[in-house]
């Protein structure tokens, strides 16, 4: 039972805006906050713990407002969303409409505003690593998916120990997948990942060669994505048994969005063909 929360035109005063008098003359801001959350359990249990409080929203946003200055409004509406996200569990997404109607302009006019949303997105990685303390690169891609608050719900499989797949690499892999939320959009979680690679030691020689570090986006929600430097879903993965066997713990039932077939239909296959 999908619902909202709803907060309309709560006001603030504050001192946000790039004009050096809007830094130190308080002006009113109006906030309209939508969370998106599932009412099934509060509505059946009549119980505030089992829902999105619209007072803690309502102090996520007055605290937001008056303890920064920002120059964009753009910047105060995206705090204020991803504050309400972190503070309430059972929020999936949050739309959040900032108002600024003394905007120091000419002309006659309602208000000047901006309106954004944000929401929690599932997606799964693969990581490997053959090179080095094997468990310890991948102990560091965790402890650094736990301490990024943009990702929570980070569930990592069992490890596996596979032979290397492609042709290049020598040494034996550890592998694992991981189920997690985020708030980051494809291409940032791309960068994200990145830096976590740049982390574990991760140097880009040989294609496919040995690795200390490896983390591939398998499936972002059910997206598909074909750039020159993001596909999603991971292209190769039906033909990985060290990818889809880890997968298989996690989202056994998930479906291919281009493949339509389950993880655990794309698992009998490759392993069948094996034999």
């Amino acid at each position: 039972m999908k619902g909202t929360i709803i907060l309309k035109d709560y006001e603030v005063v504050a001192c946000h805006g790039v004009n050096p008098e809007e830094k130190v003359n308080p002006q009113r801001f109006l906030f309209t906050v939508k969370v998106d959350t599932d009412f099934a359990l509060s509505a059946s249990s009549d119980n505030l713990a089992n829902t999105v409080s619209y007072s803690v929203v309502k102090k996520v946003v007055k605290a937001v407002a008056e303890e920064n200055s920002f120059d964009l409004i753009e910047t105060l509406a995206y705090f204020v969303a991803k504050r309400v996200l972190l503070t309430s569990p059972l929020a999936d997404g949050v739309s959040v409409k900032v108002k600024k109607p003394d905007a120091p302009m000419s002309g006659n006019f309602d208000f000047v505003g901006v309106e954004l949303s944000l929401k929690w997105h599932e997606a799964y990685l693969a990581l490997g690593s053959n090179e080095g303390d094997r468990n310890a690169y991948l102990d560091l891609a965790i402890k650094s998916l736990n301490e990024d608050d943009n990702f929570k719900e980070v569930v990592e499989s069992k490890r596996i120990e596979t032979e290397a797949y492609g042709g290049v690499a020598t040494g034996e892999f550890v592998n694992s997948c991981v189920k997690l939320k985020t708030l980051y959009s494809p291409h940032e979680l791309l960068a994200k990942i990145g830096e976590i690679e740049k982390a574990g030691d991760r140097v880009r020689t040989v294609h496919w060669g040995d690795r200390t570090l490896d983390v591939d986006i398998i499936f972002y929600e059910d997206e598909v994505i074909g750039d020159d430097d993001l596909v999603v879903p991971h292209p190769d993965m039906q033909n990985r048994e060290f990818v889809l066997k880890p997968l298989l713990e996690l989202c056994p039932n998930k479906v291919h969005p281009l493949l339509k077939k389950r993880v655990n239909e794309l698992y009998f296959e490759l392993t069948t063909k094996q034999l």
